[in-house]
Order: C-alpha cells, then sequence, then structure tokens
C-alpha cells in the first residue's frame, strides 16, 4: 500500500500485512516524523445499496431434507435487493430459511434465503446475514412492502409497539 507522510507529504510503500487493525506506528525516512497508519478499508462487497428498516421477521430453517431445524424471530435491520440483516436472540442454523412478516393488514409476506453468515454482537444478540434465493417479482415485492411497513409504524418498531400497547391499555381501561 502507498503511504502519505503526514508532514512532509512524501510517498512510501508499505507492506499491508505489517498494518494493525488498531493503527501502526511508522517513521519517515525522509523528514523523520512519526505518525499513525491504518490499514485500507474493506471494499464493499454489496452490490445492491441496503435500505434501513426494522420490521419484525419470523424465520425457520430447514435442513436439505426439508425437515424443519429451528424457528424464531429477529429484527431486520436492513434491506437490499440481495438479501436482509437481521438481528436475532439467538444464532441461526444454516440451510434453507423461509422468511415471513406481515403488514398493516395482516397478509403474510414470504420470501426463501439462505444464510451466509451469523456473528455475534457485544450485546449478546447475533447480526444474520441473509441472501435471498433468487431475484423475482415475489421478492421485490416482499422488500417493497418491509419498507412501506417500516415508514408506516413510524421508523421504529419499538414507537409503533409502545402506541400500540398504549393504545390497548387506553381501550381497555374505558371497558
Amino acid at each position: 500500500m502507498k503511504v502519505p507522510c503526514e508532514s512532509c507529504h512524501t510517498t512510501f510503500r508499505l507492506d499491508s500485512s505489517l498494518v494493525k487493525s488498531t493503527g501502526t506506528k511508522v517513521i519517515c525516512t525522509k523528514c523523520r516524523a512519526v505518525f499513525k497508519v491504518y490499514p485500507p478499508p474493506v471494499d464493499n462487497r454489496r452490490k445492491t445499496p441496503r435500505v434501513k428498516t426494522q420490521n419484525l421477521i419470523s424465520y425457520f430453517t430447514y435442513n436439505e431434507n426439508g425437515s424443519l431445524i429451528s424457528h424464531g424471530l429477529g429484527i431486520a435491520l436492513d434491506i437490499s435487493k440481495g438479501g436482509i440483516l437481521l438481528e436475532t436472540p439467538y444464532p441461526m442454523e444454516s440451510g434453507l430459511l423461509v422468511l415471513n412478516a406481515t403488514d398493516r393488514n395482516k397478509n403474510s409476506i414470504e420470501v426463501k434465503g439462505k444464510l451466509v453468515y451469523s456473528k455475534a454482537t457485544s450485546a449478546g444478540t447475533y447480526l444474520c446475514g441473509i441472501e435471498f434465493m433468487g431475484v423475482d417479482e415475489r421478492i421485490r415485492n416482499f422488500i417493497t412492502k418491509l419498507i412501506k411497513e417500516y415508514h408506516f409504524q413510524g421508523n421504529n418498531l419499538f414507537i409503533a409497539l409502545k402506541k400500540r400497547s398504549h393504545y390497548l391499555n387506553k381501550k381497555t381501561a374505558y371497558v
């Protein structure tokens, strides 16, 4: 990688494998200035842009024989034409995934995908990257409906749930 000196702007080559993720101190060979060098940013592997969302998604994982392995709930953090990022309380099993959500009219929205990765977070949850299987009209409808629901619900699942809970409490108070 090419590294310019912060002081004299002389450019020199540095093996990127020597640079730590937290930064590495280097000395300029021309002016002897000491500064930190950081690794180059990782290329964005995404082919399509992601849209922020917070939809409640139920998921079902199946093995290659079609038998149910696991199921659970997660929150969609973002979505694109190619996939979705879910935050779940447990790691997902690899295999075929069926994702399901409902819209405000109680219509079921369903799409198939496969698990790309599942990483633990410091909060004790898991981030699960899911790639949609195929790109067709059903997937486009799934994405469109999730984004519309996110915006309809006031851009925040937790606010929407609180509003709904508050409304139900008021309703039962008058009965």
